[in-house]
């Protein structure tokens, strides 16, 4: 259940205590102040930072143990970059204005570049793994096969023009936006070379195992 304005103000004030003040000066000079993020979703964890994006007079980033804070001047929020993000759709969809109002919102759209970014992202992630994947220990094999997956499914969401979600529906409520977990392993395998030492097959396995629902949340 998505948590009220209020709790998430209460969470942010207390993290906000134990936090420099240079990030408290830019809460307090911004015009609009929102917490995206799983937070905002209400699916955060104990140990789930809390996403905070400021809008004001500078550009500005903090990112601590509770706390990751990202400022955009008025100037940065007005440009296409910023209102084709990535970001910035997730933020309209998700976000939760603890001060100011979402009058940008109509304007906000998912642009090319945000999409060709994540193809470049995803297809450069397949090229480096590619070549090392049996020499990684599996603990890291376990870490990059999750992490591709969900910069995939990212990328599926984006083409898609559909607004990215917290990551913990990506890895547990994929169907809840309208993903499938063949497409997944499909995308894969568009970014893939030939297969000749089984890197892609054991990937997809991976992938397989985590998207077919027998996963659970921590």
């Amino acid at each position: 259940m998505q948590p009220s304005k209020a709790h998430l103000e209460k969470v942010l004030n207390q993290r906000l205590r134990r936090t420099e003040q240079s990030a408290l000066r830019c809460l307090d000079e911004a015009s609009e102040v929102i917490v995206f993020g799983s937070m905002s979703a209400g699916l955060d964890r104990p140990d789930s930072d809390l996403d905070v994006l400021c809008i004001g007079d500078l550009d500005y980033k903090l990112k601590s143990k509770q706390l990751d804070l990202l400022a955009v001047s008025s100037a940065t929020r007005q440009s296409d970059a910023w209102l084709q993000s990535e970001l910035a759709t997730h933020v309209v969809k998700y976000g939760v204005w603890i001060k100011g109002i979402p009058a940008w919102g109509s304007d906000v759209r998912v642009g090319p570049q945000s999409i060709g970014e994540k193809r470049r992202r995803v297809s450069a992630f397949m090229r480096s793994l590619h070549t090392s994947w049996f020499r990684l220990e599996e603990c890291f094999r376990v870490k990059y096969s999750r992490k591709i997956r969900r910069e995939t499914q990212r990328l599926i969401l984006l083409e898609r023009n559909i607004a990215v979600p917290p990551t913990r529906i990506l890895d547990y409520a994929w169907a809840s936006v309208g993903g499938t977990p063949s497409e997944v392993g499909d995308r894969l395998r568009q970014f893939a070379s030939k297969d000749t030492d089984g890197f892609l097959s054991d990937l997809l396995r991976r992938v397989d195992d985590h998207l077919d629902g027998s996963q659970t949340p921590n």
